[in-house]
């Protein structure tokens, strides 16, 4: 399983978000640290916003910020934030039906490790993944 651009982006800006977060930081900031390219970030901070993961105002000491506590903050809400919700049903090989009636050729050996990443994102928060000290982020 791989995270598309978006979502690395997004584990990105909120896990500094949640390391700085002693004060909001500007898009530009954002995009000069961790070199996200600008009009993306925008979009995406846009979205994050609207989901409420971040607060955003504007002025002289406005910024971006964290809107959530990071340990309330699930891997699959900032996937959904961005408009990639987990896709319980999606088969592996990308056959539109597959199911226990109509399996694919992996559709068994599908199930469980399915079930392990939908666990792994529906329990792993920011924090956990910042408070790891052995993450890289």
């Amino acid at each position: 399983m791989h995270f598309t651009k978006t979502a690395e982006y997004a584990i990105r800006v909120l896990s500094y978000l949640y390391r700085h977060h002693e004060r909001s930081h500007s898009v530009n900031v954002l995009h000069q640290e961790l070199d996200l390219p600008y009009k993306y970030l925008t979009k995406m901070v846009t979205d994050l916003v609207k989901k409420g993961l971040v607060n955003a105002s504007r002025g002289r000491e406005g910024g971006i910020s964290l809107a959530k506590n990071a340990d309330q903050i699930r891997l699959c809400d900032i996937l959904e934030a961005i408009g990639e919700p987990l896709e319980h049903e999606r088969c592996i090989l990308g056959f539109e039906k597959c199911d226990a009636s109509n399996p694919c050729a992996l559709h068994e050996q599908w199930v469980r490790p399915k079930e392990l990443i939908e666990t792994m994102l529906t329990t792993t928060t920011l924090a956990s993944l910042i408070d790891n000290k052995e993450t890289k982020l």
